[in-house]
């Protein structure tokens, strides 16, 4: 997987999981618990590029995430950003969202924003929990 076009998120240190046409990344920024970030590992700079297969295959990359967050952390709504004004290349953030407080790896994980949409307010979050959140989503 060859990801330099992405920058400052060519990270396979970040990896969670690799699609065909997609990679899953941890958000170094976390937002809330379990934000990732989805790239399109073609490297496409407009979203009008993308192919019909590319699309199919995002869907399945929403349904797994969906369903390993609301698993590991009782994720109840998601937010998808296709920002692309710094980052050049389709890449969504994908943001889990909570009406209610979840405690795990040490820490009360508030959604400050729920239910309006997220602001991407970051959360400190040191790198051994930032790891301890990969790995679990990895399973």
């Amino acid at each position: 997987m060859n990801l330099e076009f992405a920058g400052r998120f060519n990270r396979p240190d970040l990896v969670i999981k690799e699609f065909k046409y997609w990679v899953v990344i941890i958000r170094e920024n976390v937002v809330t618990l379990g934000s990732c970030i989805f790239i399109l590992k073609s490297g496409k700079q407009f979203f009008k590029d993308v192919s019909a297969e590319e699309m199919a295959e995002f869907s399945d990359v929403c349904k797994w995430f969906e369903n390993k967050t609301k698993e590991l952390y009782g994720a109840e709504k998601w937010n998808y950003l296709a920002l692309m004004m710094k980052d050049e290349f389709v890449h969504f953030h994908a943001i889990p969202r909570y009406s209610a407080k979840c405690e795990k790896y040490g820490i009360i994980w508030v959604d400050k924003d729920y239910p309006s949409g997220t602001k991407l307010d970051k959360i400190d979050v040191d790198s051994n929990t930032l790891l301890e959140i990969l790995n679990d989503m990895k399973k």
